[in-house]
């Protein structure tokens, strides 16, 4: 990935240099948008479409409440469809 500089802190478990960012599109978006920084969501911005990044906020299972809620505001996407926000989603896990 370029930029590695910005994003060694969110890759802690992976190996940079295997990440691509259109094979793992989805992994990529989840965790800079879990623990990103105004550095590494800029660049999310900049390198994903809106479409792309508002797919892995409606079907995402490791995001966090917060994070879904934040982006799902921000995308104005309605709650019942992020995945997440969804109660019977939230019932059928285990914590």
């Amino acid at each position: 990935m370029e930029k590695l500089e910005c994003f060694i802190g969110l890759f802690w478990d992976v190996n940079l240099s295997t990440l691509d960012k259109n094979t793992h599109k989805r992994f990529i978006i989840e965790r800079i948008l879990k623990y990103g920084r105004p550095e590494s969501i800029k660049w999310l911005l900049a390198n994903y479409t809106d479409q792309e990044i508002i797919e892995v906020v409606k079907l995402s299972k490791t995001i966090d409440r917060k994070t879904a809620n934040y982006w799902a505001i921000h995308y104005h996407i309605p709650k019942e469809e992020v995945l997440c926000l969804n109660r019977s989603y939230l019932q059928k896990c285990f914590y």
